[in-house]
């Protein structure tokens, strides 16, 4: 009985979330062919005269979380409707709870970065592969007190973190690193805000002198006169945004998978090519009308590090899962090569699309 109402409120909570989106739209009908795998040589389906839902969930507000600008471009630009797919945007209330919303089908996909509560529940769920990803660098600013000009004013200092094992905390981290400071040894603690407005009043009240952030918000606060230790995504490959999706989903709706991707490569073309158009949906979804800060996030997330083929870095995965395992050393998590399928994405690059879109 415990179990059985755990399973309700999880699923009431899923419900509730999607139903505050409005997104509750219906699947596919019944009659639509949904072929286990693709035909041989299949290009994809014809595009229907009714676009067929296609429901994203995502874990991040749009002011922090501009890796979804090719989705917004996407969405806006028809890019996904020309493919026959009428793509939503589903806010989940929780990382724990969006994996369970792709396993259920409440959403088709999930795109949020590979966090410790998603990989896990990769883990609990199985049957969960990721199919792809737009970008592969990193994408956070180090933000420190105005009186902290160099690397070595951090030690003995204290940084912001959202938790201990956060995907907030690896960012922060990895910022730190990135500028010469060891996270470890070199600084006195941590505060913890566990929402980014509570970090950043952190950040002047003093309670910390250090604090990740991505741009367009970065260059705003810098704007106040703090510190920007500037632009860290040279290094490494970091794990970005990553589009989760159940085995079960892959195989059922493939064509309307297969549409989903093809209408990405459109809308990654997009916005590398009509920044314009870009921008004005930035200043529009992060409801930010900074022009500083908008060209700042247009050229991190639009250009920079905007993947033409999106592909998730294994190396990127796997740094994401290392990190896991040392924030929950026994938290069971797979390799990154095991949860990565880039069958669907490989067969489009390699098919003529891009030749087409950047002709």
């Amino acid at each position: 009985m415990r179990r059985d109402g755990g399973r309700l409120r999880v699923a009431a909570l899923l419900v509730l979330a999607l139903s505050l989106a409005g997104c509750l739209a219906s699947p596919a009908p019944e009659s639509t062919p949904t072929p286990a795998t693709a035909p041989s040589g299949a290009t994809g389906p014809t595009p229907t005269a009714a676009a067929l839902p296609f429901r994203v969930g995502i874990t991040q507000f749009p002011q922090v979380a501009g890796y979804l600008l090719p989705y917004w471009v996407g969405i806006d630009g028809g890019a996904f409707r020309q493919e026959g797919l009428a793509v939503t945007l589903v806010p989940l209330p929780t990382e724990q709870l969006a994996l369970s919303a792709a396993a259920n089908s409440n959403v088709d996909v999930v795109v949020a970065p590979p966090s410790l509560p998603l990989l896990a529940s990769a883990v609990a769920i199985g049957e969960v592969v990721v199919i792809g990803g737009t970008h592969n660098g990193f994408d956070q600013r180090l933000i420190a007190a105005a009186d902290v000009t160099t690397p070595d004013d951090l030690v003995g200092k204290a940084a912001i973190i959202n938790a201990q094992g956060s995907l907030n905390d690896f960012q922060t981290r990895e910022a730190l690193r990135r500028v010469g400071v060891d996270p470890d040894t070199q600084l006195a603690g941590y505060w913890v805000g566990p929402n980014q407005a509570e970090r950043i009043q952190h950040l002047k009240l003093g309670n910390g002198q250090a604090i990740a952030l991505p741009p367009p918000l970065s260059t705003i606060i810098a704007k106040e006169g703090y510190t920007d230790f500037g632009d860290l995504s040279d290094g490494p490959p970091w794990p970005g945004a990553a589009i989760w999706i159940s085995k079960r989903t892959y195989t059922n709706r493939y064509p309307y998978v297969e549409r989903f991707l093809r209408g990405l490569f459109a809308s990654i073309a997009r916005t590398k090519s009509d920044p314009d158009f870009a921008r004005e949906l930035l200043q529009r979804y992060t409801q930010l009308d900074d022009p500083d800060g908008l060209a700042d996030a247009y050229t991190l997330y639009g250009e920079r590090l905007l993947e033409r083929v999106p592909r998730m870095s294994v190396e990127g995965l796997q740094r994401a899962i290392d990190f896991a395992l040392q924030a929950r050393p026994n938290t069971p998590l797979p390799r990154a090569e095991a949860l990565i399928d880039h069958t669907l994405v490989d067969r489009l690059a390699t098919s003529g699309l891009l030749d087409e879109l950047y002709r």
